[in-house]
């Protein structure tokens, strides 16, 4: 069999050595090609995909402030809670608010806790009747609240 791969490759006969041969450098150059015009194509694919994670993880975590907001007002009995509709008061700390009449905190206190932590990733405000939205974009820096967007 080793004599029809030598004639296949029109490869010289070896005396007394076993039969080797390598890559020849053209070879190695184009699979090197096939691999960058590959890495060429599927990186911009893939970094598209972050920005929609980015915009789908921050509608996920509105609605679940938003479910936090829902069931503090259900469980406080209350209608109405301290707007924060100022974009300078856009917040993602939970442990004093939301603030008004009756109602509790979503994150520690005495009573029930509405969310698992007491700090978002991204920062909200809302409305006196408990609506939550979020600001545009994921804060710079961790003192940055941005501007919230204008209430639904």
């Amino acid at each position: 069999m080793e004599n029809f791969w030598r004639a296949f490759w029109k490869l010289p006969p070896v005396k007394g050595a076993k039969w080797q041969r390598g890559f020849t450098l053209v070879e190695l150059l184009v699979v090197i090609g096939i691999i960058v015009a590959l890495a060429g194509v599927t990186v911009p694919l893939v970094t598209k995909f972050t920005g929609s994670g980015k915009t789908g993880a921050m509608a996920a975590e509105r609605e679940t402030v938003q479910t936090a907001m829902a069931a503090m007002m259900a469980e406080q009995d209350i209608t109405t809670v301290t707007a924060v509709i100022n974009p300078a008061a856009a917040t993602n700390t939970w442990t004093a608010l939301p603030a008004g009449t009756g109602a509790a905190v979503l994150f520690g206190g005495a009573g029930a806790q509405f969310l698992k932590k007491g700090t978002t990733s991204y920062y909200y405000c809302w409305t006196a009747s408990g609506e939550v939205y979020s600001r545009d974009a994921a804060p710079e820096a961790a003192d940055d609240a941005g501007a919230c967007r204008t209430p639904p």
